[in-house]
């Protein structure tokens, strides 16, 4: 008896044993073929994704990055249009004339500046004020009346829309080809520009003045990126010239220097950790807008470093790609290192080529390679498990194992009931299914805490978003809306307006003397003044649905509606008294108290008049404001 036993055990061994390595055997074939194929879909559903995820990306990141060279160019031909129609009024030319007289004055070498001190705020004879404007104008040629016009028409409208842009712009600058050039910006260039000795300026050697001034038509042109040693920083120089005249000559060219660093910082890092990003011209040699390793050979070049003068030549395909392409919208370029995402920014002449290293695919294709290596060990313990089904005892030591190994698994997504395994067997089977079942119920348990932190994860990530709307329509500073949200409201209230034939009122509130304000108390003081005031315009709004925005440095704007234009104007008077009587001091301002000007126009939108009409309006009531004298507010007149 006991030999065969021997022999019966033997037997039973031998016979597991055969039947583990035969399962060993196929599982091993199939997982080395699933994980063969798994790598090569793996890496084609992968990079499928990842093109799919890097195009949406680098389209909205296009559309993004235009919406401040599409504001530019907006604002340019604004400026053109209002030169032009200005321009042609009768009798404008003998306006224009006195103008420059009152506001330029000529020096011994010819040239011609702007007076003493209007750089700084000092009114001229009629009370008009050119705070931030300079220029200068070359001795060259004499000005004859029609110079003379044109160059002062350009120093009133670079004033006019350089200060309503102040905070957004670095500079504007309406350019005359007689070489005249005023400019509203930060420092005086007529204390630094001159026209003698080795820094004599030449004007008609910038690249914006020679091709604005030699382009045909009057399309807009973006000059070779440069690095601004004043400023250090990068910058270009955006130019837009007027239609020329039958002559072939034009009269005027819209200027704006654009800092780039803002743009290089924000596409040096893409949606994705690992990818970088480059800019460049959409020409034949690639010229070269940003690219991480090749700065400093773009700023010894003057920026016009190329691909092709670099020898880039990873980036040769990248101005194939460009043929064709509709700005805005993205292609790819498969190369060998990386997957490009190539796109033109919307109105810019600039092309933006997100990539995405091929190296960084590897980890995830890996990855799932591992999960389908992990699948296939699975599916050995479940061959083996299948085997203790059908060879019942001869596998009694195996079987032994594989519970072990279960209960030390226990990570089952199933619930399973003890009326469903046979756990009432007094064998092997029976110990494994009440072990399973003990199992199940601790997956369960965990499952079911695993919802409890998703359900609480998802209640802090609702919160996150709705702190995170309410940053991005609030000024960070005051505690108002900011001008998004201000514009939101505008086209809302308008639309409310236009619907219930009602009138809608806008006004623009500006701080007065503020600048003196802040260099005399400091900008803290300023930062504080700034809160003050928008907490008294809060608490003086007449309705709920008053909307108090910050509309751009010390300038505030509240939308109401409003059922007359006298009422409206009322409580602009009563905000003037309430700021007033906050009695917050101004040493340096002439009513020893901080005050402010209000412009107020009231429209009805359905009687054809739009909403950018009303900002004008409101905005040139506030120019007749500060012109009467500050503290106070000015009606516009619709008529």
């Amino acid at each position: 008896m006991r030999l065969n036993g021997l022999v019966f055990r033997f037997h039973e061994l031998s016979l597991a044993g055969r039947a583990l390595r035969l399962a060993m055997l196929r599982i091993g074939l199939v997982s080395l073929s699933a994980g063969t194929v798994s790598y090569f879909v793996n890496q084609s559903s992968i990079e499928e994704g990842i093109t799919r995820q890097l195009l949406l990306s680098t389209e909205q990141t296009l559309q993004l990055e235009s919406l401040p060279f599409r504001e530019i160019k907006d604002l340019q031909q604004n400026f053109l249009n209002d030169y032009k129609n200005i321009h042609a009024r009768p009798g404008i030319e003998a306006t224009l004339v006195r103008d420059f007289n009152q506001i330029f004055y000529r020096h011994d070498d010819g040239s011609y500046t702007q007076r003493p001190m209007l750089f700084e705020g000092k009114p001229l004879a009629d009370g008009r004020r050119f705070t931030g404007m300079s220029a200068t104008y070359a001795p060259d040629i004499p000005p004859d009346d029609d110079i003379k016009a044109r160059f002062a028409l350009s120093y009133i409208l670079s004033h006019k829309y350089g200060s309503s842009t102040k905070g957004r712009l670095f500079n504007f600058y309406g350019v005359v080809p007689e070489k005249g050039f005023p400019i509203y910006q930060a420092s005086d260039i007529a204390q630094v520009f001159t026209y003698s000795g080795p820094d004599a300026l030449k004007l008609e050697n910038y690249e914006f003045y020679e091709r604005g001034f030699g382009t045909p038509g009057n399309s807009t042109v973006f000059t070779h990126v440069y690095w601004d040693m004043s400023n250090n920083a990068w910058m270009t120089t955006i130019a837009t010239p007027d239609v020329a005249d039958a002559s072939g000559k034009h009269h005027i060219l819209a200027c704006v220097d654009v800092l780039l660093d803002d743009l290089m910082k924000r596409t040096a890092k893409p949606f994705v950790q690992g990818t970088f990003s480059i800019i460049f011209t959409a020409d034949s040699d690639g010229t070269l807008v940003y690219h991480p390793n090749y700065m400093e050979q773009i700023k010894n070049s003057e920026g016009k470093a190329s691909i092709r003068s670099l020898k880039i030549d990873p980036a040769y395909p990248l101005i194939s790609a460009i043929q064709g392409l509709t700005p805005g919208k993205a292609t790819v370029v498969q190369t060998q290192k990386a997957i490009v995402a190539v796109g033109i920014i919307p109105g810019t002449p600039w092309v933006l080529a997100v990539h995405y290293p091929r190296s960084m695919m590897i980890p995830m294709i890996l990855s799932n390679l591992a999960i389908v290596i992990a699948l296939g060990l699975l599916t050995l313990l479940v061959e083996i498990f299948i085997l203790r089904s059908i060879l019942q005892k001869q596998v009694a030591i195996p079987l032994s194992r594989l519970m072990q190994a279960t209960r030390l698994l226990g990570l089952s997504k199933e619930r399973w009931g003890h009326d469903v395994l046979p756990t009432e067997s007094p064998d092997e089977i029976g110990e494994l299914a009440r072990d399973f079942a003990h199992m199940a119920e601790r997956i369960q348990g965990a499952h079911e805490q695993l919802e409890l932190q998703v359900q609480d994860r998802t209640a802090a990530l609702e919160e996150a978003n709705r702190q995170l709307k309410v940053l991005s329509t609030t000024d960070g500073l005051t505690g108002v809306a900011n001008r998004r949200q201000f514009d939101e409201v505008l086209l809302s209230e308008w639309r409310r307006a236009l619907r219930a034939g009602t009138l809608l009122s806008l006004m623009l509130i500006d701080v007065d003397y503020f600048k003196k304000y802040n260099d005399h108390y400091g900008h803290q003081a300023g930062d504080d003044c700034l809160r003050r005031v928008a907490k008294t315009l809060e608490a003086h709004a007449l309705r709920a649905g008053d909307q108090v925005a910050r509309y751009g440095g010390e300038e505030f704007a509240l939308i109401t509606t409003t059922l007359h234009t006298e009422k409206s104007f009322a409580h602009a008077q009563t905000l003037c008294d309430a700021l007033e009587q906050m009695a917050l001091p101004h040493a340096l301002s002439p009513f020893g108290f901080v005050t402010v000007s209000i412009g107020v126009a009231v429209i009805s939108p359905a009687d054809g008049w739009t909403a950018e009409q009303l900002l004008k309006q409101a905005d040139l009531a506030l120019y007749c404001a500060k012109a009467q004298g500050r503290n106070q507010a000015a009606l516009a007149n619709m008529m």
